[in-house]
């Protein structure tokens, strides 16, 4: 029951940008048991988590101030099972040599299955970072990072929206939560993909992007990329 954001800008932003709609993302969704971030930084992809709610996290978005980015990945968690509250379950998953970073909204009924495949690397103990750990493991096989997202989510089974935010290239979103829709529109500058608050209707429009346009659902088992901004495009 996770809220997922993918945002990007034309050049370079502050992330209080993404942060602001990110607090309204949580204070409206599921969300308060673990925040994270992950953004593009110098060649690499940088990430920062916390198991608690973005609300009351200031010392960690004191920290963030200076790392201006094009780039921003957030997930706002609400775990299935309420015992994988913890650091090593917070996400974004991010990549062991800063290459990508990985993010997941769903229910991974198959994890289990692969969970002994993946020990070594795992550190927590959510679905979620088994899918993770697999989808490296196909990147790393030779498929391309959108037939991976597609895999994961063939593969385990259950539910699955996906965020991909590579360290160079385009960034992803796979749509395979149909409880928790996500959305492609563009809004102050930023083109971005967000979660839907588990709301069918549109109300996280009405309530966390009410100036957003060019709105589109992505269908079921679709992949979107965000894609490359006009220089000169307004970032307000």
């Amino acid at each position: 029951m996770c809220e997922l954001l993918l945002a990007r800008w034309p050049r370079p932003v502050p992330p209080d940008r993404v942060l602001e709609w990110a607090d309204s993302l949580e204070r409206h969704g599921l969300g308060g048991y673990g925040w994270g971030i992950a953004w593009r930084e110098h060649g690499l992809v940088r990430s920062y988590r916390h198991p608690g709610l973005l609300r009351d996290d200031l010392s960690g978005r004191m920290g963030l101030r200076h790392c201006a980015s094009t780039h921003f990945m957030i997930h706002l968690r609400r775990p299935s099972q309420l015992t994988t509250v913890a650091l090593a379950d917070t996400q974004p998953f991010l990549a062991d040599d800063g290459s990508y970073a990985f993010e997941h909204n769903g229910r991974l009924d198959r994890a289990e299955e692969l969970r002994g495949q993946f020990a070594a690397s795992l550190h927590g103990r959510a679905d979620s970072e088994v899918g993770f750990r697999l989808f490296g493991s196909l990147m790393e096989s030779g498929l391309s990072a959108d037939a991976a997202l597609a895999s994961v989510h063939q593969q385990l089974g259950g539910t699955a929206n996906l965020g991909y935010l590579p360290a160079a290239g385009s960034v992803l979103a796979y749509a395979g939560a149909p409880a928790n829709q996500m959305w492609h529109f563009r809004i102050a500058g930023a083109e971005v993909i967000s979660t839907a608050l588990h709301s069918a209707d549109e109300a996280v429009f009405e309530l966390c992007f009410p100036e957003a346009t060019d709105r589109t659902m992505i269908a079921e088992g679709a992949i979107e990329q965000l894609v490359e901004l006009p220089v000169g495009a307004p970032t307000q």
